[in-house]
């Protein structure tokens, strides 16, 4: 669980520091950091995935509580290894990041523009989440030996 919580940790605060970080640029202006593969670009999301749900607060805050819930409510029955606690670290830290800043400012700051996907712009803990759920779908596929699980002895 250390494992897991350090991760989370780590990358909330990365989170955290790079959105303050962008919160000192112009809303609109491009910052290329690599020229046709990523460009700083400061937006604010109201919604989730995309904008989706902008405008319903009431599901903004409530369905990101219950996906994570659900989830730890399923992880419970396996003994997860050191790569599992990696992948919820990595998603938790990403819940926290955008579920605080939507609680205290009303919106996500999204800074991260990929040219070659011209409809997303995400941040750190946008990835984070992403990363760690497409690990944890690979986990599922190829590695079924991170899913032991727990027996009423355990």
């Amino acid at each position: 669980m250390v494992l897991m919580f350090a991760v989370a940790v780590f990358t909330l605060a990365a989170d955290l520091l790079t959105k303050h970080l962008a919160s000192g640029l112009a809303m609109g202006m491009d910052v290329p950091l690599i020229p046709g593969m990523l460009t700083l670009r400061l937006t604010h999301n109201d919604g989730i995935a995309l904008g989706m749900m902008s405008g319903n607060a009431v599901a903004l805050l409530v369905l990101p509580v219950v996906i994570v819930v659900l989830g730890w409510l399923m992880l419970r029955k396996y003994h997860p290894n050191g790569y599992v606690r990696f992948c919820c670290g990595l998603i938790l830290g990403g819940f926290l990041g955008n579920y605080i800043e939507r609680l205290v400012q009303g919106y996500v700051v999204d800074m991260l523009y990929l040219p070659f996907l011209p409809w997303f712009v995400c941040n750190i803990a946008d990835i984070a989440v992403c990363f760690g759920v497409a690990l944890l779908v690979f986990s599922l596929l190829f590695r079924p030996q991170d899913w032991r699980e727990k027996h009423a002895e355990d």
